[in-house]
């Protein structure tokens, strides 16, 4: 959970939005290759990569206020598709590695959906 100042897609401006990671999954994708040596009888590993994929989706409350009094978030929508689901298969492994799935969605939100500082 965090608050941020923004603007939703449906034009209304926020001062301390409380938003909330209502679902998300977030996985590793790894590469790696391996050769072995015959001649010299060693293996390595000759290259490696990771990439992060995540889906999220992502409530809002307007402040605090609404949050504790119980009332149901807003949900964020995608303003170029209008979709509640938010999505990146190609996350960078440096930002991303070590991360949960909600802190993950957090980031992502605040900084490629948003625009507000990690």
């Amino acid at each position: 959970m965090f608050t941020a100042a923004f603007t939703d897609p449906q034009g209304t401006a926020y001062k301390a939005a409380v938003c909330q990671v209502l679902q998300a999954s977030f996985s590793e994708n790894k590469s790696e290759s391996f050769e072995f040596d015959i001649a010299t009888s060693t293996g390595a590993v000759s290259s490696g990569s990771s990439s992060f994929s995540l889906n999220y989706r992502m409530g809002y409350w307007p402040t605090q206020a609404a949050k504790d009094a119980g009332t149901p978030p807003y949900t964020l929508i995608d303003s170029a598709t209008f979709s509640p689901d938010f999505a990146d298969y190609a996350l960078e492994a440096e930002t991303y590695a070590g991360l949960t799935a909600e802190a993950a969605a957090e980031l992502h939100c605040k900084t490629e959906i948003m625009g507000v500082s990690a």
